[in-house]
C-alpha cells in the first residue's frame, strides 16, 4: 500500500540534533480521511455502489496502520508483503469479495488512486519547497502540515473525480452493449446501453438490474424492484435469468448474479439500459 505524507514537527534537542515529535491522534486521523477519500475514489473508478460503513471501517484500518511508524518491533507490518497484506485487508472491508478477479482488480485501482493522491501531493511538497523529511521503519514522511496535508488530499480527490466523471460521459454516450438473456432455454438478445444513471438493484440479493423494453421481452415475472426518481417513485416487473452475456464486440462475459426489469425503453439504438456494476461482477 502507498503511503501518504504524514505531518511531523522537528525541534532540537540541547545537543544540537533533530528529534522526530509524532502526534498520535493527528497520525490516526490524517490517514482516515485519506483512507477514506482513497476508497471514495476506488469506489468511482469500479463503478459501484459505496456503502459508507464499509468505507469507514477500512478507514479506520488505514489509520491503525499508519500508526506502525511508531512500532520499532513490528517489523513485518512494514515490509512490502506486510503492505500488501494490509491494503489487501483495507479493500476487503471496503468492497467485500464477490470473485478473485474482481478482487484483484479492486485493489489494484485502490493502488492507482494511491499513486495518483501521493503524485499530486508531492507536486503541492515541491511547490512549497518543505525541506524535511523523516525516515522511519522504511517509511518517507514528509514536512507537510496536517491542513496542507488534507487539502491536498482533497484537491487531489476532487480532481480525479472530474476527470473520471468527463471520461466516463464521454464512454458511455459510444458504448453499447449487446446482451443475451438466456431463461428456462429461451434467450432473448437486446443492445443496451451502460448508464451510471441506472442503480437499481433486486433488494433481497442486492444484484443489479437491467432495465429492458417491456415489449422485447416475453418471460414472466417473479419479483418487483422499487425505483425512486425525480419524476416519481414505484416498482418495475422483474425476473432472475439463468445467465445473461454481455459483449461490447472485443470481449464477453456472463453472469447470474443480475436481475431484468421491464419497463419503457425509448431509443431508436438501444432496448436496455445497464446498471454499470454489472460490467464489474
Amino acid at each position: 500500500m502507498t503511503k501518504l505524507p504524514l505531518p511531523i514537527d522537528y525541534n532540537c534537542n540541547q545537543g544540537g540534533g533533530i528529534f522526530l515529535v509524532i502526534y498520535v491522534d493527528v497520525l490516526f486521523v490524517v490517514n482516515f480521511f485519506i483512507t477514506y477519500l482513497l476508497l471514495l475514489f476506488t469506489s468511482l473508478l469500479l463503478k459501484r455502489d459505496k456503502k459508507i460503513i464499509h468505507l469507514l471501517f477500512a478507514s479506520a484500518v488505514g489509520g491503525l496502520y499508519s500508526l506502525v511508524i511508531l512500532a520499532d518491533n513490528l517489523n513485518f507490518l512494514v515490509t512490502a508483503m506486510g503492505k500488501i497484506l494490509a491494503s489487501f485487508l483495507i479493500v476487503f472491508i471496503a468492497f467485500g469479495f464477490i470473485r478473485l478477479t474482481v478482487f484483484l482488480k479492486s485493489a489494484l485501482l485502490f493502488y492507482f488512486s494511491n499513486l495518483v493522491f501521493l503524485g499530486i501531493i508531492v507536486a503541492i511538497q515541491l511547490i512549497f519547497k518543505s525541506s524535511g523529511i523523516a525516515l522511519n521503519n522504511g517509511t518517507v514522511y514528509f514536512d507537510i502540515s496536517a491542513k496542507i496535508l488534507l487539502l491536498s488530499a482533497l484537491f487531489a480527490y476532487l480532481i480525479s473525480v472530474a476527470v473520471i466523471k468527463i471520461y466516463n460521459h464521454t464512454i458511455e454516450k459510444k458504448q453499447i452493449y449487446s446482451v443475451t438473456i438466456d431463461k428456462n432455454g429461451r434467450t432473448t438478445h437486446l443492445y443496451a446501453l451502460s448508464d451510471s444513471g441506472n442503480k437499481l438493484k433486486e433488494p433481497f440479493s442486492d444484484y443489479p438490474v437491467i432495465v429492458a423494453d417491456k415489449s422485447k421481452i416475453s418471460f414472466d415475472a417473479e419479483r418487483v424492484v422499487p425505483y425512486n426518481t425525480v419524476g416519481g417513485e414505484g416498482v418495475l416487473q422483474a425476473f432472475k435469468p439463468d445467465k445473461v452475456v454481455i459483449s461490447n464486440g472485443k470481449n464477453s462475459f456472463e453472469t447470474d448474479r443480475v436481475y431484468i426489469a421491464m419497463s419503457s425503453v425509448e431509443s431508436k439504438d438501444f432496448s436496455a439500459i445497464i446498471n454499470p456494476e454489472i460490467l464489474n461482477i
